[in-house]
């Protein structure tokens, strides 16, 4: 298909509920949600970027992790506490979705599972974690890993072996987070 669209060079639509589809074969895709248009983004923007929490539990393999904060602005940041610990988000990644002009509200981040790296030795700036459980999956390693109550996953490519309880350092990028509001469910801090 994409051959063919190349060749003929005119549009083509593509009804599809596979994801993985959806983000290879497209230039656009757009996503309904209820039966009304919910976001229309390259491929790429959609999977970094999805538009709300629903989007973004639905697009990636293995699943995002979404994990329960509190957030407030602070002189036109985006300060937020999680398990995860605290960031600090400058305006210039936060989008138009209103945010509560004062006070903390209830937030979620979400950081995808190839996005954290696991480090063996502390690292600065890492976050202590104790590795919850281990999964070989052929070509990758999955593990679970927890950070106070909250549980997360992290996708290492290869066949990579861990203990359980064993203490890790989790290394996670916080300008590959997404942050939503809680209540509206919507992509207030966009990863970039």
């Amino acid at each position: 298909l994409q051959r063919l669209h190349k060749e003929l060079g005119t549009t083509i639509i593509y009804v599809t509920h596979d994801q993985v589809e959806a983000l290879t074969m497209s230039t656009k895709i757009a996503l309904f949600k209820a039966g009304e248009l919910n976001q229309v983004a390259t491929p790429m923007e959609l999977y970094n970027n999805p538009i709300d929490l629903e989007a973004a539990d639905f697009i990636g393999n293995p699943r995002i992790n979404l994990i329960s904060g509190r957030a407030e602005m602070k002189g036109g940041e985006l300060v937020v506490k999680s398990e995860l610990g605290g960031h600090t988000f400058s305006a210039e990644h936060l989008t138009n979705e209103q945010k509560p002009a004062s006070g903390e509200f209830d937030c979620v981040l979400a950081v995808r599972p190839e996005q954290i790296i696991i480090s063996r030795e502390s690292v600065e700036g890492a976050l202590p974690v104790k590795v919850y459980a281990s999964q070989p999956a052929g070509s990758e390693t999955i593990v679970t890993l927890k950070a106070g109550e909250e549980e997360f996953l992290s996708k290492e490519i290869g066949q990579v072996h861990y203990e359980i309880d064993q203490q890790v350092w989790a290394i996670i990028d916080q300008d590959k987070i997404n942050v939503y509001n809680k209540e509206t469910t919507r992509l207030i801090k966009r990863a970039v």
